[in-house]
């Protein structure tokens, strides 16, 4: 019950923000009617022409979108944890509901806001493809359909987790340190696009894909750059997509727990940010 109060009021307190609103609304909005504009302005009875994008672009969208999602959610999240740390609200609230609660909630909550904001950029971006191109919803196969709400939603908890933590151990937002590098682990996948492109099976990436921080981004890829099953032969195989599903799920709750254990600890803390020795101790405790 406590933690269905603090989601509902994590949520309620983002999609009431300027910032929310901003990003999620008036942004889209205006970037709309440039894209309309810019289409009456070139022949507004002109058909979109040209073939479908690339499924491997479609994958690579969605990559992107969700490490800025994730990205600005995330940060959201760390800016509250600290704002809270400083003002010593957090004690007052610890004393009612447990670390878990006020974790989890805080991150489901904020993810909730974050899936709006998601789902708005993403109605833009289609609408702005099929204002210059073609990108029929038939060229997503059924495994795009099922795999990739799923990457994209334990990536978001993965990677919000990280920021949550990162925001528990350190003091201000200024002195965020090695500790702030923490952020930027999910964004590296990005750096192997072109070996992705070029040989999507190779074997480092196969063994790679199976660590959380980046399965969501480089299995997004992987499935947009080879068909399922191609010639008769798998290239993107069932196992590999069931288990890369399981341990990502499997490390966001883990990076969950662990975050609310630096979190009860490093929230409690004040005048210095941990290093990454006392952030694993911390955790493990």
């Amino acid at each position: 019950m406590k933690l269905r109060r603090i989601i509902r009021w994590e949520f309620k307190s983002a999609i009431g923000s300027k910032q929310f609103l901003i990003t999620t609304i008036l942004i889209p909005v205006i970037l709309a009617v440039a894209i309309l504009a810019i289409s009456l302005a070139k022949g507004g009875n002109s058909q979109p022409s040209g073939s479908p994008p690339p499924a491997f672009l479609i994958g690579l969208i969605f990559a992107l979108i969700l490490f800025l999602g994730a990205f600005m959610t995330g940060v959201m999240a760390m800016y509250a944890i600290i704002k809270e740390k400083q003002s010593r609200v957090v004690e007052l609230m610890l004393s009612s509901v447990s670390p878990w609660d006020l974790m989890a909630g805080k991150i489901i909550g904020l993810g909730m806001a974050g899936l709006i904001q998601v789902f708005s950029w993403m109605a833009t971006a289609y609408f702005a493809v099929n204002q210059f191109g073609s990108f029929p919803l038939s060229s997503l196969t059924l495994i795009h359909w099922i795999t990739y709400p799923l990457y994209f939603v334990f990536g978001y908890l993965l990677i919000a987790s990280m920021f949550a933590t990162v925001g528990a151990a350190i003091k201000d937002i200024h002195s965020g340190g090695a500790v702030g590098l923490i952020g930027f682990i999910p964004y590296m996948p990005m750096i192997a696009t072109a070996a992705v492109i070029e040989n999507p099976n190779m074997t480092w990436l196969r063994v790679i894909q199976f660590f959380p921080p980046f399965t969501p981004s480089l299995m997004m890829m992987r499935i947009g750059a080879v068909p399922l099953v191609s010639d008769g032969k798998e290239f993107v195989p069932v196992w590999e997509i069931a288990l890369s599903l399981v341990t990502l799920a499997l490390g966001a709750f883990l990076m969950m727990r662990f975050a609310t254990r630096v979190f009860h600890i490093g929230m409690l803390m004040y005048g210095k940010s941990a290093s990454f020795r006392e952030l694993w101790r911390w955790g493990r405790q």
